[in-house]
């Protein structure tokens, strides 16, 4: 009795590693192989990169020209490159997600992949590739300011990783909310569309809402307001929340309130957890999705 059940732990010990082994090779050929496949997608979003640098460049250059001034503090000319920062990830994250699963069913290539693949194997390795392009991106736009930066100044602040790192999590965020409506949308232009929407117009709209009805919790459930530290992050304010108020012909209206940004601890607990529950959510469509025959 003892010698067999020493054999059958041994059997499961071996085929727990055997499993775990061919886990990790099909996640790595996943990556691999999403890794060549969107290669042109990366040159593309380098080029965008390039573009929204170069323009935003271009009205420094313009606004130094007529004014006869500098920024005198380099901070200030870093986060005058960041002021498009959100959309610009926004564009990385949907170029690299909206496809991420509703291709396989838009295309009928599931048939092909899922019988040689599990579909967390599958997901895994696919948003693990294609977040990768999605830093590098992002990484090279900071590079770009930075290198503009030492130009003009001579050096460049610290304070430009940081902010860098907060974009890098932020990119995630809005990767796995693309991952999200990609696994229970029919197609990939449907995919972009929607998410697209709902980033540019419907959390903004939400914020807006709770603005305008004096509700004073802090809204980490609106994707976008996570967006704020990558630039306020160069200066931290020590009130994080603002009240105006709006009044017409010089009278005094109702006070409102409005969050600036979150703070660090907040930050990096809410965007984790949100990317976290947005992946799960994912996974969860995706496995209960069907193929059409």
């Amino acid at each position: 009795m003892v010698t067999k059940q020493i054999e059958s732990n041994g059997l499961e010990i071996t085929k727990s590693r055997t499993g775990l082994k061919r886990s990790a090779i099909q996640i790595k050929a996943t990556i691999i192989f999403e890794w060549r496949r969107n290669l042109k997608n990366l040159i593309i979003m380098l080029c965008v990169a390039t573009a929204i640098y170069v323009l935003t460049l271009v009205i420094n250059l313009i606004q130094e020209y007529r004014t006869g001034e500098s920024p005198e503090d380099l901070v200030d000319y870093i986060k005058s490159f960041l002021f498009m920062i959100d959309f610009l990830i926004l564009i990385i994250a949907a170029a690299f997600g909206g496809s991420i699963i509703a291709e396989d069913y838009h295309s009928q290539t599931g048939n092909l992949v899922f019988p040689k693949i599990t579909k967390a194997r599958l997901l895994t390795g696919r948003v693990i590739a294609r977040y990768l392009y999605s830093a590098l991106t992002v990484i090279f736009f900071y590079l770009l300011v930075i290198i503009t930066t030492l130009i003009k100044y001579g050096s460049v602040s610290e304070l430009v990783w940081v902010s860098m790192v907060w974009s890098l999590l932020y990119t995630f965020l809005v990767l796995s909310f693309v991952v999200f409506f990609s696994s229970f949308m029919k197609s990939t232009s449907a995919t972009l569309i929607t998410s697209i929407l709902f980033i540019l117009m419907v959390f903004n709209l939400a914020n807006m809402i709770l603005m305008f009805t004096g509700v004073e919790i802090e809204p980490f459930f609106i994707l976008t307001y996570y967006a704020s530290i990558i630039t306020q992050s160069f200066a931290m304010p020590t009130t994080r929340f603002a009240e105006f108020s709006m009044g017409f012909n010089g009278e005094h209206g109702p006070t409102f309130m409005s969050w600036i940004t979150p703070s660090i601890e907040g930050a990096i607990i809410g965007m984790l957890i949100y990317s976290a529950l947005l992946l799960i959510a994912a996974y969860f469509f995706f496995r209960r999705r069907q193929q059409k025959q």
